[in-house]
């Protein structure tokens, strides 16, 4: 049976029809007098029908509507089209008890046995409402500007992180081009940007590859990151845009490629400069040796010796000083490693002078790393733990377990230890606890901090407040990292 013919044998049918949608509907003359309202708009406004047919529909306005609402219909019912009532502005509705709801209405004229009428769709939007002042309540609480701005550009919300970082308050950037944010030199070529934007909407970050520097009230620029998402609404399409203060990023990028560069100087000095009258001397020394023709006197030939000595320290200072500097370049070959055969081969490689325990305790199998950097750490730490032990005893002990996404490396000893005093400068260049051939040149921890930390991980010597020896930590990432492998 097709509609129709339902209404045709069922007079009711239409009326059931109408209750059954869940949106209010009310009609009305031109008078503004109630002429029919279905079930849902009795429960919306918690009237009987009998109580609202032939009332005024002034009665369910709030007393701010209500006073304008006469001239508002007429200018409808001269011009009647099927409209949104009250587009861009807050709508609310007036229950029996006098409490307001949010709606929103859909009008849409209708002419029945030679009168127009007026129809009314009614929609109650307060959950809505709630859900959008959560949503202002989060943005006004993040710590990063945001702001959304309509198809022209021009500002509709802001929250406070935004004006903070721009030094405005809200009214005088309410209503007005997101341009006031931009330096002016970005701003010719700002609208061309944007409206391309506006035909591709999509998530994105804005202005990769570019320095990109928003305009503090001031005039001062400010180095920024701008993420670009596109949001629906009943105003439009809107732009929601999340500006990030990266001038302490920038900052610190300044003084570490200054930083590098001052390396970089240094390296080709001590390549080139040093290096070279270095051999000079050297072979002077080895000429005046093989003049003197085993002639000399005995304290001559042991200070030549000496400076031999000392001249071969000067090359290996110089060749530490390369790979200390070299050691700033992180490594992106990354592969799986088999932590015990590293740790095992480390421990294979250096001559165990007798009466040392070497102990492992490895509970983890496999971390995914650069190989060579790691071990060279690794090596330098087991290498000092031998090389410095003088104790009785002497134990070494090389752990390695999960730490969340690092792997804990651990070498402990129970030598003579490292005083309080010199905790703090053990990583520092040139830093040696003795004068003795053991003591080296100072180099080695300064490498093995310089080689952990731009692979992403952290050194850190641990104070055995509770047993002799030191215990030196090493965090490596043990999975690959988009911000460090890229």
């Amino acid at each position: 049976m097709s509609l129709q013919d339902n209404t045709k044998s069922n007079p009711n049918y239409i009326k059931d029809l109408l209750d059954a949608v869940p949106a209010g509907i009310i009609v009305t003359h031109q008078n503004g007098r109630i002429n029919y309202l279905n079930e849902e708009a009795e429960s919306l406004f918690g009237y009987s029908r009998g109580e609202l047919l032939g009332q005024s529909i002034d009665l369910l306005l709030p007393d701010r509507f209500s006073r304008h609402h006469a001239q508002l219909r007429q200018g409808y019912i001269d011009n009647p089209s099927t409209r949104y009532m009250g587009a861009g502005r807050d709508l609310y509705g007036k229950r029996k008890d006098n409490s307001e709801f949010p709606l929103e209405i859909g009008l849409r004229s209708l002419v029945a046995d030679g009168e127009q009428l007026i129809v009314a769709t009614i929609v109650n939007i307060s959950r809505r409402k709630q859900l959008e002042e959560r949503l202002a309540k989060i943005i006004d609480a993040s710590p990063y500007g945001q702001l959304l701005v309509d198809e022209r550009g021009v500002i509709q919300l802001i929250n406070p992180s935004l004006l903070k970082l721009f030094g405005y308050n809200k009214e005088e950037l309410l209503g007005k081009s997101m341009d006031i944010l931009l330096p002016e030199r970005y701003r010719d070529g700002h609208e061309k940007l944007r409206l391309g934007y506006l035909q591709k909407p999509s998530l994105r970050a804005m202005g990769l590859g570019r320095d990109l520097t928003g305009r503090h009230k001031s005039g001062t620029e400010i180095p920024i990151e701008i993420g670009l998402s596109p949001v629906e609404s009943d105003m439009g399409n809107l732009t929601l845009a999340v500006v990030t203060d990266i001038s302490e990023r920038k900052r610190l990028e300044l003084n570490l490629k200054q930083a590098n560069a001052h390396l970089e100087e240094f390296t080709y000095v001590a390549s080139h400069d040093l290096k070279s009258p270095l051999r000079g001397i050297s072979d002077l020394v080895e000429w005046i040796s093989e003049d003197l023709n085993n002639t000399a006197p005995e304290p001559v030939v042991k200070n030549i010796e000496r400076i031999k000595v000392r001249i071969g320290r000067m090359e290996q200072l110089i060749e530490d000083l390369l790979l200390y500097a070299r050691a700033g370049k992180r490594a992106k070959e990354s592969a799986a490693i088999d932590v015990h055969a590293l740790i095992a081969g480390i421990i294979d490689m250096h001559p165990i002078p007798a009466g040392f325990q070497i102990f492992q305790d490895i509970s983890i199998n496999e971390i995914k790393a650069a190989k060579i950097p790691l071990e060279t750490v690794l090596r330098n730490l087991f290498s000092n733990a031998l090389k410095h032990h003088t104790g009785e005893n002497p134990i070494i002990t090389i752990s390695a377990e999960a730490s969340g996404s690092y792997c804990l490396f651990k070498v402990v000893d129970n030598g003579p230890g490292i005083p309080k005093g010199a905790q703090e400068r053990v990583f520092r260049l040139f830093q040696t606890l003795g004068n003795s051939e053991a003591s080296g040149s100072g180099i080695g921890l300064a490498l093995a901090k310089r080689l952990t930390e731009s692979h992403g991980g952290q050194i850190e010597l641990i104070s055995n407040s509770d047993n002799k020896g030191c215990s030196f930590h090493v965090w490596w990432p043990r999975f690959a990292r988009k911000d460090i492998d890229e």
